[in-house]
């Protein structure tokens, strides 16, 4: 786990002076493809709204890497891996409560593509909101629908055509696992796609979500 922590790529606000404090963070769980995959253009976009993201590296572990190839984001022996790419959020988080800088109030999770299948199964300690990209919450294996608390909001963005989510067995909607959480709503995007990153609607909702949530 600590390989992981030690491994994250950590990018602070635009502007941020040495020894700033108080700053909201984003801890960002990367896709199949590691931490390359959209992180650059996201901590590009949250870093201009004010917000620092860390993103832990699952493959800083070693050994098995996730599936990447196959035509779903994880099937049954990935599971396992699953959990342990969630015990990393759990320790990623921990870590956060120990950084003087961070505003501990607003601490986001924020998932994309198999990162979104992680952050969306994630029953740990509360984070203060949690943001799932690439994901539809509908699988034939353990780890489909939501764990996260039942208190703390969800935002949730797919493509009504993802390549990934095409088979019936995943082709759902996280809002039908939305229940009772409060202030919360999945975006369905127009067209074909996975990543929703540079998609200037998509990236408007998130800030927009992660701004309502964030307490001043």
């Amino acid at each position: 786990l600590e390989r992981t922590w030690l491994a994250a790529r950590v990018f602070q606000p635009t502007g941020t002076m040495p020894g700033a404090r108080d700053v909201p963070v984003v801890v960002y769980a990367h896709d199949c493809a590691g931490v390359d995959d959209d992180l650059r253009r996201w901590a590009e976009v949250l870093t201009g709204h004010g917000y620092a993201v860390i993103a832990p590296d699952h493959r800083a572990r070693g050994g098995r890497a996730p599936a990447c190839s196959a035509a779903t984001l994880y099937g049954p022996a990935d599971v396992p891996e699953l959990a342990t790419r969630d015990a990393e959020v759990r320790y990623a988080l921990r870590q956060v409560r120990t950084l003087p800088w961070v505003r501990q109030q607003a601490v986001f999770l924020m998932g994309v593509g198999q990162g979104g299948v992680v952050a969306a199964g994630y029953a740990g300690p509360a984070f203060t909101g949690y943001v799932l990209t690439g994901w539809s919450c509908t699988s034939p294996h353990p780890r489909g629908g939501l764990a996260t608390a039942t208190t703390r909001p969800v935002l949730a963005i797919r493509w009504a055509d993802d390549p990934w989510l095409r088979d019936p067995a995943w082709n759902g909607d996280c809002a039908t696992s939305l229940g009772e959480r409060p202030s919360s709503r999945s975006i369905v995007l127009d067209g074909t796609g996975h990543s929703v990153a540079g998609v200037a609607s998509a990236e408007r909702a998130v800030i927009d979500f992660l701004q309502r949530h964030t307490p001043r």
